[in-house]
């Protein structure tokens, strides 16, 4: 009777612990972006996604130089296409004060496009360096 209340607590937790597992996790650092001075554009395609995933982009802001500013504002693009230049806008554009700012985290549920582009502009005189920072979460269930 004892071996049987252990098996069957065993088997309880193991189907416990493999029904929590998530589904595949890509994540990457992409290279900084230097974005230098005032009303100054940089883009950064993202790796395709290919699939239904979550999406989670944080970019983060660096001083490069003598500045002391970190202010700039970003806009998500996304594009059905693999190639090409075609790209419809995310949301409007959002403003970042600081490193730690959580206006920098952008999330997207079930994304299901093929590429993801970030277009950058400094708001402040001081050149920065933008460091983006994504991952894509499938279900496990998908």
């Amino acid at each position: 009777m004892k071996r049987l209340l252990i098996l069957a607590t065993v088997l309880i937790f193991a189907v416990s612990a493999f029904s929590q597992r998530s589904g595949t996790v890509l994540q990457e650092t992409m290279g900084a972006l230097t974005v230098p001075g005032t009303l100054t554009d940089t883009s950064e395609v993202l790796p395709p996604v290919m699939g239904e995933f979550d999406v989670s982009i944080q970019l983060i802001p660096a001083l490069y130089g003598a500045g002391d500013s970190l202010w700039f504002s970003y806009i998500p693009y996304q594009s059905n296409v693999l190639t090409g230049n075609v790209w419809t806008a995310l949301a409007a554009a959002d403003t970042v004060g600081t490193n730690t700012d959580s206006d920098a985290i952008y999330e997207i549920t079930d994304f299901k496009g093929l590429r993801l582009r970030v277009i950058c502009t400094a708001i402040c005189a001081d050149t920065i360096t933008i460091t983006p920072y994504v991952v894509y979460k499938k279900h496990a269930n998908e």
